[in-house]
Parts: C-alpha cells; sequence; structure tokens
C-alpha cells in the first residue's frame, strides 16, 4: 500500500494524479511535494529495561516512508506534552530511536523545549547522525537532557535527493497533535483528518530514565493561583505552593519562573520559599505561565508548569465573533456555494470549531462570501482594536483579493481589516491584529464582512477560527499613583494601562491651600500598552502637601486624578530608595539621600554575589541623589544594588535593595 500527505483540497490529488510525470501518489503541503514509498513490517522492539520507559505515537512498525518529490531539506517531530511529561519528572531523555530510510545525508537530531501547542521552543540538544543503511536506529545522547515537566519534541532534519525517502511512519491510526512537519518557515501537523492528510505516525521514539537514584527533594505542588485559573487581577498576585510530604527531602534553594504564556524567566532564585510576590502590574486578559524548581545539593525536582489568565479590562468594550452559530451568517453569493461548516477539529491549528468554507462554481468579479451583523453597538470616532486568525489555502493560481472588513451605514463605509492579494502561496495560518477608528455616524449597525475579488476557480478554503475580537478602550486608565517624599523633594509614579488621545499629565501640589502646577508629563496619544511615568518636584520645604493629575486630551477635556498624601523631611539623612520602574526593561533610577558629603559607592550584583556594575565611585554632596541605570547588556534575572557611604563627619551607611530585570 502506498502512503503519503494527501492532499488538502481533494481536486488537487485528481489534478497531479493526472500528471504522466508523476510515478505515484503526490501531493501539496505549503507548495513542497511529498512522495512515499512502501516499506512494510519493519518491526522495532525496545529493550526490556524496567528502568526505562518508551514514548512513542507510532506503533514500532515501520510501514512507509516519506520524502520531498524534489530532495532538499525538510524536518519532522514527535511532540509530546507537558501533560504526559509531566510524570517523568527530573529524569533523562537518554535515547531517541528513528527509522531512516534511504540513507540521507546530512541527518541531524534534534530535541526541542516547550515552545506554543503549534511550534516548539528552545533547542535543547542536536547531534549529527551517520547512517549507513535502511533501518531502525538507537541514538544515544552524548548529553542526556532533563526531563522537566514541560512539552518536548523529538525529532531529526534530513537533507536528501530526488527520488528517496528518508522519515519512516508507520501504518496508523494517526494521533492529531503528536506528528508535525517542518516546511517553508512554519511547524504543520501530519495528519488533518477533515482535508484527508495521511493517517500515520512518525517512527520515532524517545528513551527516558532514571540517572542514578531518584532525587529525594520535595516536589512543588498545590499552586494558587489554582493551574488554569481566570480572571486573576492584574495587581497584587501572589504566587504560592507547598512541598512534598513525610519521607522526602527540603531544598536547600528554590528557583522560580514566570512570565507571558511560552516567555518564563527566572524571576528568583535563592533561599527557599513557597511564595512569591508578583511585582507591579500585569497586563489584561494575558495568559502566564509559571513553575518552581525545589534544589538540593546533588538534584532538582521541577513543578508542572502553571497558567492562569488574568482579568479582561473592564474599561474595555469588546465583542468577539467566537463563530459557533453559524445561523448568524448570511450567504450573500456566488450562487451554488457549498460546504460552510464548523469544523469539528482543530487541523489547521486553531480551537474547534473552525469556520471554514469553499463554494463551487467558479467566478469571475466581486463576490461577498459572508456578512453577519455585530449584535453590539460599536462606539462612534472611537479608537478600535481588532484580532482574528486567518489562512488561505492556495491552489491554481488565483488571481485577485481576498477581504476581511467591517462595513457600516449598509455597506457605505468599510473598513479594511485584511487584504491578500495575487496570493502565490498558502497564507498562513496566522494571527492577524491591529487597530482603527470607527467612523463619525452609523458605527451602531457595523457588519463583519469575507468578500472575494478576481477570478476564483472552485475550491478555494479560507479558515478563520478562535474568537474575531473588536475592542474599543476607554481613555486612559490609570492603574496606579504614588508618591515618595525624600529631603526637600517628592517623587511621583504613576502607571497607566491604556490610553487615547491622551495629551499629558499637568501635576498639581497643595499644602492646604489651593491647588497649584508644578509640572508637565507628556502622554502617549493612543496606546494599548502598560506605560510608567515619574515627576520629581524639586525643593520643596519639609511639611504635608498633596498631589493630583490633571489628564489632558488632544482636544482641550480633561480628567483629575485622586489625590495622595506626602510627608517631605526637613532633615538630611542616609537613605535607599526602592528602584523605578521595578521590575524594569532595560533602564530604572535609584534615589538615594546623604546626611552629609560623603564617599559613595552604589554597586550591582548578580544572585550569585558578583559585581555587574559600579554606578557610583567617588565623592557626593549632602542632599537628595538620583542615578540612572541601563541593564541592556544583562540577561533577565534579580539582582542587588549597594550603597555604601563614608561621610566627612565619620557616620558610615550601607543598605542593600533587590531589583528584577525583566526582558
Amino acid at each position: 500500500m502506498n502512503k503519503s500527505f494527501r492532499s488538502f483540497l481533494l481536486w488537487c490529488m485528481v489534478v497531479f494524479l493526472s500528471v504522466s510525470i508523476f510515478a505515484q501518489e503526490k501531493t501539496i503541503l505549503n507548495n513542497n511535494i511529498f512522495s512515499a514509498a512502501n516499506k512494510h513490517n519493519n518491526s522495532y522492539s525496545p529493550n526490556n529495561n524496567i528502568e526505562a520507559t518508551t514514548l512513542r505515537w507510532d506503533n514500532g512498525v515501520n510501514d512507509d516512508a516519506i520524502g520531498l518529490t524534489n530532495g532538499g531539506t525538510f524536518q519532522v517531530a514527535a511532540s509530546f506534552p507537558a501533560s504526559m511529561m509531566g510524570a517523568y519528572t527530573g529524569q533523562s531523555l537518554t535515547q531517541v530511536i528513528i527509522y531512516i530510510n534511504d540513507v540521507p545525508n546530512p541527518c541531524v537530531l534534534k530535541v526541542y523545549d516547550q515552545g506554543t501547542p503549534t511550534t516548539p521552543g528552545t533547542l535543547l540538544y542536536s547531534q549529527t547522525l551517520t547512517v549507513t543503511a535502511a533501518s531502525w536506529n538507537t541514538i544515544t545522547l552524548a548529553t542526556p537532557v532533563s526531563i522537566t515537566g514541560n512539552d518536548i519534541w523529538v525529532g531529526y532534519e534530513c537533507t536528501h535527493t530526488g527520488g528517496t525517502y528518508p522519515a519512516g511512519c508507520d501504518a496508523g491510526p494517526a494521533v492529531v497533535n503528536g506528528d508535525w512537519v517542518y516546511l517553508n518557515g512554519a511547524w504543520s501537523r501530519l495528519y488533518d483528518a477533515s482535508a484527508g492528510e495521511i493517517d500515520v505516525n512518525w517512527n520515532i521514539a524517545a528513551v527516558v530514565e532514571q540517572l542514578g537514584p531518584p532525587c529525594p527533594v520535595q516536589t512543588p505542588e498545590n499552586p494558587t493561583p489554582a493551574n488554569n485559573a481566570v480572571n486573576v487581577p492584574i495587581t497584587g498576585v501572589n504566587l504560592s505552593w507547598s512541598n512534598g510530604g513525610p519521607g522526602t527531602v527540603a531544598p536547600t534553594q528554590v528557583e522560580v519562573f514566570f512570565g507571558p504564556a511560552g516567555n518564563m524567566t527566572s524571576v528568583y532564585s535563592g533561599a527557599p520559599i513557597t511564595n512569591w510576590a508578583v511585582p507591579g502590574s500585569l497586563n489584561y486578559f494575558t495568559n502566564y505561565q509559571w513553575k518552581v524548581v525545589n534544589k538540593i545539593d546533588t538534584c532538582n525536582i521541577s513543578s508542572s508548569t502553571w497558567a492562569f489568565k488574568t482579568v479582561q479590562d473592564p474599561n474595555l468594550h469588546e465583542y468577539c465573533e467566537p463563530f459557533d452559530n453559524l445561523s448568524n451568517w448570511t450567504v450573500v453569493g456566488p450562487l451554488g456555494m457549498t460546504n460552510w461548516n464548523a469544523n469539528p477539529t482543530n487541523s489547521a491549528g486553531g480551537t474547534a470549531p473552525e469556520l471554514r468554507l469553499n463554494w463551487s462554481p467558479s467566478f469571475t468579479g466581486k463576490s461577498l462570501i459572508r456578512s453577519n451583523t455585530i449584535p453590539v453597538n460599536l462606539l462612534n470616532n472611537w479608537f478600535t482594536s481588532f484580532s482574528f486568525r486567518f489562512y488561505l489555502r492556495w491552489y491554481g493560481n488565483p488571481s485577485g483579493t481576498a477581504t476581511v472588513s467591517i462595513t457600516y451605514d449598509g455597506g457605505v463605509t468599510e473598513e479594511v481589516l485584511y487584504q491578500v492579494v495575487n496570493p502565490t502561496g498558502n497564507v498562513g495560518p496566522m494571527l492577524v491584529e491591529g487597530t482603527f477608528t470607527t467612523p463619525a455616524t452609523g458605527s451602531e449597525n457595523a457588519q463583519i464582512q469575507i468578500w472575494y475579488d478576481g477570478n476564483s476557480l472552485s475550491g478555494i478554503w479560507e479558515i478563520f477560527w478562535d474568537d474575531l475580537c473588536l475592542g474599543q478602550v476607554i481613555p486612559v486608565e490609570l492603574t496606579s499613583f504614588t508618591a515618595i517624599g525624600s529631603t526637600n523633594q517628592v517623587e511621583l509614579n504613576w502607571t497607566t494601562a491604556t490610553e487615547l488621545n491622551n495629551n499629558g499629565f499637568q501635576i498639581e501640589r497643595s499644602n492646604g491651600s489651593e491647588y497649584r502646577t508644578v509640572g508637565f508629563v507628556a502622554g502617549h496619544g493612543t496606546s494599548t500598552n502598560v506605560h510608567n511615568y515619574t515627576f520629581v518636584d524639586q525643593n520643596v520645604e519639609a511639611g504635608s502637601y498633596s498631589y493630583r493629575l490633571k489628564q489632558i486630551d488632544l482636544d482641550g477635556t480633561f480628567e483629575y486624578s485622586n489625590t495622595i498624601e506626602v510627608e517631605v523631611l526637613g532633615l538630611r539623612e542616609f537613605a535607599l530608595g526602592q528602584n523605578y520602574p521595578n521590575p524594569f526593561n532595560p533602564s530604572t533610577t535609584i534615589n538615594f539621600s546623604l546626611a552629609v558629603d560623603s564617599k559613595v559607592s552604589l554597586k550591582v550584583f548578580n544572585v550569585l554575589g558578583q559585581e555587574v556594575a559600579s554606578l557610583v565611585n567617588g565623592q557626593m554632596s549632602a542632599g537628595s541623589q538620583k542615578i540612572s541605570f541601563d541593564a541592556s547588556s544583562l540577561n533577565s534575572g534579580v539582582y542587588f544594588y549597594r550603597l555604601d557611604a563614608d561621610g566627612i563627619d565619620g557616620q558610615k551607611f550601607s543598605s542593600t535593595k533587590k531589583m528584577i530585570l525583566t526582558k
């Protein structure tokens, strides 16, 4: 039996098979032609070592082999998810077992860490393979790869000539998310049930085993927030966990990793702890991940990777079309359109159900394929963000323009969200996002539309999945406003989560009488990113003061913040303030004060106590001081800064504080 990648479009198979130069079944995936060779009953039986576990999606029998018809380089991989790998945390990947056919040259084994559900992360290990015959190959890793509980991708990359077939596979049935192929800069599933793709698995197996005695250190568990928690606030988040029970060894060191999904970094490494406070503000409606590693001198144990999602922006006026109620959508052309359905699988990388259409017969000219009235009223003349997933499957050199748009006033006004003109290959899967401003009138009756203008052969597919979301943000959301009083000055810090037409902030001060303006800080216009602001009011006499911000729009309208109280010191003293912002990237400011003229040393150290920067080393005058620190050359992580001052009157002062660099 001859197996191969089956076509995304059934008619492609007919066209290809009708071309006489193709000796066997072939297809197109991302514009690369694949072929398959018959290979039967080449079975592999792993050793019976009870210390080791063999992970695989295939059945251990080589039934077929796949390659590029014209030769070239491509990469295949088996993906083993965290839900599987968590049970092997603390063990190591020691061997990889693969069936290589037709002896490609070169061929490189590759092992990747966790990335996204559809893309591997960091390359953990690579090794050039020497293959001398078509057979099962057991590759022992020169350096075992530690299993941390993350996803792990195991595979190989081959360069081969036309007419050869290096990648062995079994007879199926396929595991939809288990086997992947890398071509044209993107990973795609080997198997797509809805489009008739190959129903097989790569002959790839991973052997994991415990090297030496099991690590006895306590395993972090019972996370708070709970794994996959939602609606977590963006401030005041405290990560906490517990450790294992009786019979385990308490850790001597703990490392905490935290960050947006797919981009965790080390945020703490030091003495054992069971909680860590997330500094500052998180982003709204964002997925975050974290894990904890407990360590002793000889080994370490990692928790699973835990996740949570923050709350939606309360100032966000949002509508998302989930594409799960197709009765909302109106077919408006062309005549004879067929096969509009909710696909029950997620073959192209989305979240089922996907919205999918094709049509026949072919047509020429503009055709409005689908439209749907948005059931909520958008605000007129308003800054609006959008995001959706787009996929256009290409074939047959179609000429024309595919468009996703928003229309108003019964179609009189149109806002194009995305267009692709005369595609020469598959487009996507891709995330499309951007911003626009709604018209002055008519936004209340907006429609989402999908249309095509040009010469379209029958059968073009467009796929949209997940939510197509439109968001309108209320102007300038102030998430924090603080004041720090010191000797004869006040430092004000504030943060905005969103801004719309923000000209800036007028700073006003009162000592019990009327407010008076003491400064102005320019805003960021329109932005949906978090912005941190600082203003220092200098030469302020000792006493109690009130401060407020007057936020002014570009059109002159304004709004006052809440007021905050602060005490200004009259006497000079030694003090080291907390850096701001913190966490920071890549620059931050450190404030300190000197009671008398002093010889000053201000240095920055990493968690190992190694000096990484010297900011001040010399004589300074008494009073308040401010030093900027640029950490562009440093890696993300926890750092410490220490102030040492020797006063001319014999006083000595030393203080150390922690700061976090997040890139």
